[in-house]
C-alpha cells in the first residue's frame, strides 16, 4: 500500500497532497508550437507559506467514499490522517473536473457505522430468466421470479452482515464486498419458498441457487460497509 502524505500549514488551514504528479508538467500550446512548463506544486506549496508552521501529515490506511466509487474524480472522499499526536480526517472535493482536488481538515476520526446487505436484484431476475428458458420442464414465469425475488430479500434482511464471509470486491463500489450465501442462508430460503412453489419448482430453484452462490455468481450477497467521522474537540 503507498503511504498517504500531506503538509498541513495551520497559519492558514490549508492543505497539499504530496504526490507523484507534483512535478508533473503543464504544457502550452502557441502558433501551433507545444511548450513544456516545468511545476514543482510541492515547492510553490511551501514558497507560499514561508514563515507558517507547517506540519506532515501520514494516512493511517482508512478511507471512506460516501458514492462507493474511488475512481470518481469528482466523488467526495474522507482520508484518515494523524501527525503523530492528533488525529484528523481530510474531506477531498472538487467542485469542477478542471480544479484540483481540495482538502477541508475535520479533527476526529473514521469509524464504522455498521453493514447493510442487500442482492443483485436485476442480475438475478435476467438470469433466471435466462436460465430457465432452456429448460422447458423447469418454467418459472414472471410472476414466480418476482415472488422468489421478495423472500429472496425478506432472507437476506434477516442476515448478519458481520458474519458474512467475504468472497470479492465490488470493482465500483469500494464500500462493498461480495458475501457468501452459505447453507442455513439456503435452507432458510428454500424453506420461505416452500408454500409458494410445487415439488418440481422448488428442485429447480434448489439448483439455480447451488449452481449461482458461489463468488462469482449471481446470488453472491453485496455487504456494504458504513462509516461516519466521529469529531473531537480541541
Amino acid at each position: 500500500m503507498v503511504e498517504e502524505r500531506y503538509i498541513w500549514c495551520r497559519n492558514c488551514n490549508e492543505i497539499h497532497h504530496v504526490s507523484p504528479f507534483d512535478k508533473a508538467p503543464a504544457y502550452s500550446l502557441a502558433h501551433g508550437e507545444e511548450t513544456e512548463l516545468p511545476i514543482d506544486d510541492r515547492r510553490e506549496f511551501m514558497r507560499r507559506h514561508a514563515g507558517h508552521r507547517i506540519e506532515g501529515l501520514k494516512g493511517s490506511g482508512e478511507k471512506y467514499f460516501p458514492s462507493g466509487r474511488p475512481m470518481d474524480p469528482m466523488g467526495t472522499r474522507y482520508v484518515e490522517v494523524t501527525n503523530g499526536q492528533e488525529w484528523f480526517v481530510l474531506r477531498g472535493l472538487r467542485k469542477t473536473i478542471r480544479e484540483p482536488l481540495n482538502f477541508e481538515l475535520i479533527r476526529g476520526r473514521l469509524r464504522p457505522s455498521g453493514a447493510t446487505v442487500g442482492i443483485r436484484e436485476n442480475e438475478i431476475r435476467k438470469e433466471m430468466k435466462y436460465h430457465f428458458s432452456w429448460t422447458p420442464s423447469e418454467t418459472l414465469d414472471d410472476r414466480k421470479i418476482d415472488l422468489f425475488l421478495e423472500i429472496l430479500k425478506e432472507v437476506v434482511k434477516g442476515l448478519n452482515p458481520h458474519e458474512i464471509k467475504a468472497c470479492g470486491y465490488d470493482t465500483q463500489d469500494s464500500c462493498t464486498v461480495y458475501g457468501l450465501l452459505e447453507p442455513p442462508g439456503v435452507q432458510a430460503l428454500i424453506e420461505r419458498c416452500r408454500p409458494h412453489f410445487d415439488r418440481d419448482e422448488l428442485k429447480a430453484l434448489r439448483r439455480f441457487i447451488d449452481s449461482h452462490k458461489a463468488g462469482d455468481g449471481v446470488l453472491a450477497l453485496l455487504v456494504k460497509h458504513h462509516d461516519w467521522i466521529e469529531e473531537t474537540v480541541k
